[in-house]
């Protein structure tokens, strides 16, 4: 780039700022409005209220809204599945572009529109400086678990991602404060489990479906403070340092804003449907697929590669009721949770299946609904222990990366990992009693 391009760059990009600058001062709502406004939002009752009933909008918004764009998804992807399967010779590509591809990527690509939702209206809650308010409401309830409400805030964004919530830890003061709140991030439901809720619920509970998504929100949270009360009084039992939290001016909510934040976000989604889903689709679908049948003992039952390895982990997963595959997408979703449904788009078919005609409705909702194995009680031990364990790979380096050691992570990958299989082999046993 020569030197006078990159002169234009640099002033071009200094009149961005200097705009959004002037745009954002444009939008601050008065002193005297902000102070009206607060008395209603941070009132110790109503502003609890209200933050209750924002937080159920946003879940109803989510689930519902985008069920309907989400059947269109499925609907595209049957379709794609049904063509290729019916037009192409049979073989291994007609298989991994049907059974694998559209079945695998298609069952997470889905789910794009309630990520869509969920991050439109995080953004507008963070457009209009609402969240610091949420964090002045939360401050006494944190006092009571060892936290300041400066910790709300991080565990807020953790709805969106969990990684980026650890990274904004970095605005609380006390280290010790950071660390809890770092152990408590994981769990909190992050937007890449939401394809797990919305299927399983969907399926079992379709007539409560909002109540059960909305319980296992708060199921995550209140599991995180019970945790970070243990972790208090295990390694930081001394007192609470005061501080206050920074009200800022409110903002009008900008459309154009909320809708340029939902749009990066779903860019990443998409980002990591072709790359890293794709990849593990790929590498499942491969282990899924071989060893082909012995041609020479064409009666003998074929034992795939993740099957093989599924009968491994099985034994320790058969107590919270799953069989291989269902243990295997867990273990799959270690790496990113996203790949438990791209595993089980994969794993749920009948063998006679690859070589018979697809049926006119493949998606993953409809075939894991024709599998015996499933029922409430494992469905509920299935979203439970997706809920709680570590959500992804990244989350627990983050952790490492913002303490500089690996202990706190350790203890976070197992501490969760143990919490959920807890969780879900206790909700296994009651769900027997009471749906069975």
């Amino acid at each position: 780039m020569s030197h006078k391009n990159h002169k234009n760059t640099e002033i071009r990009n200094f009149k961005e700022f200097r705009y959004h600058k002037e745009t954002k001062h444009k939008r601050r709502i008065s002193d005297h409005d902000t102070k009206k406004l607060d008395s209603l939002f941070t009132h110790p009752f109503w502003g609890l209220i209200i933050f209750i009933f924002i937080i159920w909008f946003i879940f109803f918004c989510t689930f519902r809204l985008g069920a309907y764009p989400q059947a269109g998804i499925e609907w595209l992807m049957d379709s794609g599945a049904v063509l290729i399967h019916n037009n192409l010779s049979a073989g291994w590509i007609n298989d991994f572009l049907s059974q694998g591809v559209i079945m695998g990527v298609g069952s997470v690509l889905a789910f794009l529109p309630n990520i869509l939702i969920l991050f439109f209206f995080l953004s507008l809650l963070q457009e209009t400086e609402y969240l610091p308010r949420a964090a002045t409401i939360m401050d006494k309830y944190m006092h009571r678990i060892g936290l300041h409400g400066s910790s709300f805030i991080p565990l807020l964004m953790g709805f969106g991602c969990n990684v980026p919530a650890i990274m904004a830890t970095r605005t609380i003061k006390r280290k010790s404060d950071r660390i809890l709140t770092m152990l408590m991030i994981p769990y909190i439901p992050c937007s890449a489990r939401i394809p797990t809720f919305l299927l399983f619920s969907g399926i079992f509970f379709p007539q409560n479906q909002v109540l059960a998504l909305s319980l296992l929100y708060f199921g995550g949270i209140l599991t995180g403070i019970l945790m970070a009360i243990i972790f208090k009084k295990i390694f930081f039992n001394f007192g609470i340092k005061d501080y206050e939290i920074p009200l800022p001016l409110y903002r009008k909510p900008s459309l154009k804003g909320s809708v340029k934040n939902m749009w990066d976000a779903a860019w990443q989604y998409i980002k990591k449907i072709g790359t890293v889903v794709l990849l593990a689709v790929i590498i499942v679908w491969a282990l899924d697929y071989f060893p082909l049948k012995d041609k020479n003992n064409p009666d003998v039952n074929r034992v795939s590669y993740l099957e093989q390895f599924g009968k491994v982990v099985q034994p320790t997963m058969a107590p919270l009721g799953f069989d291989w595959k269902m243990s295997v997408s867990l273990v799959t979703g270690i790496t990113a949770k996203e790949f438990i449904i791209s595993t089980l788009g994969v794993v749920y078919h009948t063998e006679d299946e690859r070589h018979a005609k697809v049926r006119a409705n493949t998606s993953l909702m409809s075939r894991i609904k024709e599998e015996k194995v499933f029922n409430k009680a494992n469905a509920l031990s299935f979203m439970i222990f997706a809920l709680l364990y570590m959500p992804c790979v990244a989350t627990a380096y983050t952790i490492r990366k913002e303490t500089n050691t690996w202990k706190w992570a350790l203890l976070s990958i197992f501490s969760t990992i143990a919490v959920a299989w807890i969780s879900g082999f206790f909700a296994y046993r009651i769900g027997l009693m009471v749906f069975m």
